[in-house]
């Protein structure tokens, strides 16, 4: 969920330059978009989806190679401007307790959950450091000193690391290291989102919040429990508070770290139907029953929360969804981004996140995303078939 500023049409004698395109732009005399001008000899791109019968105009020329009249086509410039994202990560004691055949190879040692994490999170800092504003939130908090019901599910108030611009190097200076074996307490994430939402609440810069939920279970540490109910109940509060920051229009992205289809000991519940839950509350659940991104190996971990902030980083809403989805253009840097029917597996294209519409959002793919965030602007062209 990238923010864009749609930058109004300028008078007939005018021209929209920018680092993506130039092109002509028609407006009536309120400022209001209206046909656009005749282009001819300048170079448009060449459609959406199929860029078929698209001449260099911009519009459809018929059979005989003629050029039919305008049909109103439109150019917008969308300026790129980040997303504060805070990572809400889980450091609880089983995230040490619990080891895993990390790399799928037999020859080698097993490593703890929270080194599979640590080496993730270092991953996505770096390669979206510069397109997104990073922050984390880590739960419970680092100084828990033991696994004792009234100190375990302890949350530190303020981030571990506030969500600043470039700020990937303070959340990995937030982490205890790769290697840490002392980490202690249960899965107070309602604790964590907590702090993060009273974060970015403080943030008055107008910029897009979304949150990254990561954890290896369901959520414990319910408000009200003491002794042995505070590990084995399940927090029914997590969701509510999740759908109330989607309703204000944070999202939550959740990831899930060897989850398992049945009823845990801590708590005393199924984490993978749990986690659905909150990922559907979160407002961007997965397709399919799984709703939720599930990593068995750190591959798939790395993966997940790679594709998570990509689709935070790189997902544009378009305040003008086009009547004609399939002719619609993308152009970053004087280069036409090619339609795709999805970003799995995708070096550069761009797809509709709704494919069957509505056709509100687009997604950016690998290369393409990168581009944006080096370039900062792209052109959407909204392309149309002549009338007549």
């Amino acid at each position: 969920m990238s923010h864009f500023r749609l930058y109004p049409c300028l008078p007939l004698h005018r021209w929209i330059a920018t680092t993506a395109l130039l092109l002509p732009l028609a407006c009536t005399d309120d400022g209001a978009p209206a046909e656009v001008m005749d282009t001819e000899g300048i170079e448009l791109p060449t459609g959406g989806q199929s860029g078929d019968g698209l001449d260099e105009s911009g519009t459809a020329a018929d059979e005989s190679g003629g050029l039919p009249g305008n049909c109103g086509a439109e150019t917008f410039e969308l300026q790129h401007e980040p997303t504060n994202v805070v990572l809400v990560l889980d450091k609880s004691y089983s995230m040490v307790d619990h080891s895993w055949d990390h790399d799928g190879d037999p020859g080698t040692e097993p490593v703890t959950r929270w080194n599979s994490l640590h080496g993730s999170v270092s991953f996505i800092v770096e390669e979206f450091d510069d397109g997104l504003n990073f922050g984390a939130v880590l739960f419970p908090a680092v100084d828990v000193p033991d696994n004792e019901w009234a100190t375990a599910c302890e949350v530190s108030p303020e981030p571990d690391a506030p969500v600043a611009p470039m700020g990937g190097e303070a959340v990995l200076a937030a982490l205890p290291g790769p290697e840490a074996m002392d980490l202690y307490g249960g899965t107070p994430a309602s604790g964590g989102i907590t702090t993060a939402l009273d974060h970015l609440d403080t943030l008055d810069d107008g910029l897009p919040q979304a949150l990254i939920l990561v954890t290896d279970g369901a959520a414990n540490c319910m408000e009200g429990t003491t002794n042995n109910a505070v590990f084995t109940l399940y927090d029914e509060h997590l969701p509510e508070l999740v759908a109330e920051a989607y309703g204000r229009g944070i999202p939550t992205f959740v990831v899930g770290i060897d989850i398992v289809d049945g009823i845990a000991d801590y708590p005393q519940d199924n984490p993978y139907e749990r986690l659905n839950e909150v990922a559907i509350a979160g407002g961007y659940p997965r397709p399919g029953t799984e709703k939720f991104h599930n990593a068995q190996d750190e591959e798939q971990l790395r993966a997940a929360i790679s594709q998570v902030t990509s689709q935070i980083g790189c997902t544009i809403p378009l305040e003008m969804p086009p009547e004609l989805p399939d002719l619609l253009s993308i152009v970053i840097d004087g280069q036409e981004i090619p339609w795709v029917d999805s970003c799995n597996g995708v070096d550069l294209g761009w797809s509709y996140v709704n494919p069957d519409g509505p056709y509100d959002e687009i997604e950016l793919c690998g290369d393409a995303c990168d581009s944006l965030h080096q370039v900062g602007t792209l052109s959407a062209h909204y392309n149309c078939i002549p009338q007549g």
